[in-house]
């Protein structure tokens, strides 16, 4: 989406404007002693009690991430593990920098059955190669643990549902880290999209995440030199025993994104989280029946669509560029493409509506423009609803930070999943993780759906007992 620096602006301004209604209605003192507006926005408070002891299992990019966004008040990490030397002395480096003097407490474990092993760890968070989420959450939850687990939720259907089957039977909690759940750029975003004054009806999302990983078209790029999935071995990580842990090679453990067995593709890894904020989107607008009842999801009613690995010759098998078209209720479609030859789209969707167009972008700006008014004008949506009282409704709207309260709107929702689950932790009964095993389920069907359409070139119907836990079925076996 190509904008001027002007029509940045009066975007960003557009939708603030239209948000403002919502904001005049923020309850007085809502923050007063909370950990911060984020809590009293997703409705949980300060946590009672000790904070909650966790283990880490995997600490790369994603374990690093929930390593830093973790709030001490909240969260104690009490051990990790990982079986690279690299990452292990990675995530010592950021636990140091979380905890100080009392992260050298903090035991390491080459092998995370041992760490689950531990009667004192209340929760896990798992970052680990896609392949082995279910069978560790599975043995998490077992083992008395709560249990946080990375995106996508498994590598199978089956493997999800096996998932939330152990925590509806060991009674534990499930969340997955669909971050977007916990985001308020979306939460303002979902507001403008069930406005239908401002949006209009919707019939076309167009969602895209485009990357450049060519090195700007540098020579010998092909070889996956300047791809961040295609990663260099350390030296210190050559001497891992891969073998012992199940891979089949060096390669295929420290660039396991690049390999059908451990890893998903474009869509796992990043489409996923987009279609998951399509779903969010189009559930608000065609999931409500009675505007007095709780959305219901929903869900595609078929996939098509064509992947290819048109660029690199690294021997990866996963997908360079994929390209897919979803068909949702009320003829609404859905277009979504990934690729890795150019950056210039950035990633974002564009919400289509009869009377206007919501743009969001990198997880950091949405941008508003009135339908026939050219995008250097300013238009005021909220004037006019002034003295209107805000109906009550079960979205994050009326809960929008006011005048004179830090709006974190540049939180990607690492923190406020973590601190959710463990206040439901200490709070047991009251709630579930917004994203917990049976709505991540939802999102891992459509995902895993998209890969088998792709891959056989074929449209496929989703059925309705792929969404059902006590179903053994799937698309990858019908």
């Amino acid at each position: 989406m190509v904008l001027t620096e002007q029509q940045r602006q009066i975007g960003k301004d557009n939708f603030r404007d239209a948000l403002e209604y919502s904001r005049r209605k923020f309850l007085a003192g809502a923050a007063v002693g909370l950990p911060s507006v984020t809590a009293f926005y997703w409705g949980y408070s300060k946590i009672t009690g000790s904070p909650v002891k966790v283990g880490l299992i995997g600490t790369g990019d994603q374990g690093n991430a929930h390593i830093r966004s973790a709030n001490p008040e909240f969260i104690k990490i009490v051990a990790f593990s990982d079986i690279r030397p690299k990452s292990q002395k990675t995530a010592r480096v950021s636990l140091e920098s979380k905890y100080g003097a009392d992260a050298r407490r903090i035991e390491m474990y080459e092998d995370y059955h041992k760490l689950l092993d531990r009667g004192d760890i209340e929760m896990v968070i798992i970052s680990l190669p896609l392949h082995l989420h279910a069978p560790c959450a599975v043995e998490a939850m077992q083992k008395g643990k709560h249990v946080l687990c990375e995106k996508l939720m498994a590598k199978t259907v089956l493997d999800c549902k096996q998932m939330v089957r152990a925590a509806r039977k060991t009674g534990k909690y499930l969340a997955v880290g669909h971050q977007r759940h916990y985001s308020y750029l979306y939460a303002n975003a979902l507001e403008i999209v069930r406005q239908k004054d401002v949006i209009g009806d919707i019939k076309h999302i167009r969602a895209f995440w485009h990357r450049n990983q060519t090195g700007g078209g540098k020579p010998g790029a092909e070889t996956g030199e300047f791809d961040g999935w295609h990663r260099s071995i350390a030296e210190e990580d050559k001497k891992v025993e891969f073998a012992k842990y199940g891979y089949k090679s060096l390669e295929e453990l420290v660039r396991w994104r690049l390999y059908a067995r451990t890893g998903g593709g474009l869509m796992v890894e990043l489409g996923s989280h987009q279609l998951d904020a399509v779903g969010i989107f189009l559930s608000e607008v065609l999931g409500h029946k009675d505007p007095k009842a709780p959305r219901e999801p929903v869900h595609p009613l078929a996939v098509s669509g064509v992947g290819s690995t048109s660029y690199f010759t690294d021997g990866r098998e996963v997908e360079d560029h994929i390209f897919l078209t979803y068909e949702f209720p009320q003829n609404t479609v859905v277009t979504y493409s990934s690729i890795c030859t150019n950056e210039f789209d950035q990633y974002g969707e564009l919400v289509l509506g009869t009377k206007g167009t919501l743009a969001v972008l990198s997880e950091r700006d949405v941008y508003l423009f009135k339908e026939k008014a050219p995008k250097d004008t300013r238009i005021t949506w909220a004037e006019k609803r002034i003295g209107e009282a805000v109906a009550t409704s079960t979205s994050t709207a009326q809960w929008v930070v006011d005048v004179g309260i830090p709006d974190t709107l540049g939180s990607r929702g690492y923190r406020e999943e973590q601190e959710h689950l463990a206040w439901l932790i200490r709070n047991a009964g009251q709630g579930q993780p917004r994203c917990s095993g049976e709505v991540a389920l939802g999102d891992a069907v459509v995902t895993l759906a998209s890969n088998v359409a792709m891959r056989e070139k074929r449209r496929i119907e989703f059925k309705k007992e792929w969404f059902d836990v006590g179903s053994d079925a799937g698309p990858e076996n019908g």
